[in-house]
């Protein structure tokens, strides 16, 4: 298995995993599909796919990814416009609930952490060194382009989760509702 640059023959794959490994993994009809997709995919790979990989088996098939924004002002805007939506039509709650989580994660900018991200590798794959390539090809990438920092929102009892955030030298800098922001900083202005 390797790990490389997403690419647009990818985009139902990666649509599957977010779904396979979100919320409603066990509920996979139209409407919880596309809800989670505007929230968690969508964007990303429509708007900021050059901050995208995956990581995929020996038929190029994605089996996990890695899905960064670092340009927070399109993603804001492009979401209230484009994608959040479908969201408030199909899952009012969601909305409001991402709506302000979102708010929130303006602190994380103001502090540093320029770029979030979302990673997610289906089940049987993890484990295996996936994540830790998938997240060195971006740090690679940020630390290049002199981006700041990064954060990720883990939920609070995923163990596994919080643990490889952990390995990579991300600290825990908030909590909100159930889950832990993890930041990392790569460059800082002197």
């Amino acid at each position: 298995m390797t790990v490389r640059p997403y690419q647009k023959k990818d985009f139902r794959y990666v649509q599957d995993i977010c779904l396979a490994t979100g919320r409603y993994a066990d509920e996979d009809t139209p409407v919880n599909r596309a809800v989670e997709c505007a929230m968690f995919c969508d964007y990303y790979l429509d708007r900021q796919s050059d901050y995208c990989f995956v990581a995929v088996d020996d038929n190029d098939v994605p089996v996990g990814y890695l899905l960064c924004v670092v340009d927070l002002d399109d993603y804001q805007e492009s979401m209230q416009q484009q994608y959040l939506p479908i969201v408030r039509k199909l899952a009012g709650g969601e909305y409001f609930r991402f709506v302000a989580e979102t708010k929130v994660c303006e602190r994380y900018v103001r502090q540093g952490y320029t770029a979030h991200m979302h990673v997610n590798i289906l089940e049987q794959y993890r484990r295996q060194g996936l994540g830790t390539q998938l997240m060195q090809c971006l740090h690679d990438k940020l630390s290049a382009m002199f981006v700041e920092g990064a954060y990720a929102i883990v939920g609070q009892k995923n163990t596994p989760a919080r643990s490889f955030f952990e390995k990579l030298g991300y600290e825990d800098v908030d909590y909100l509702a159930g889950t832990v922001v993890y930041g990392k900083k790569f460059y800082t202005e002197d």
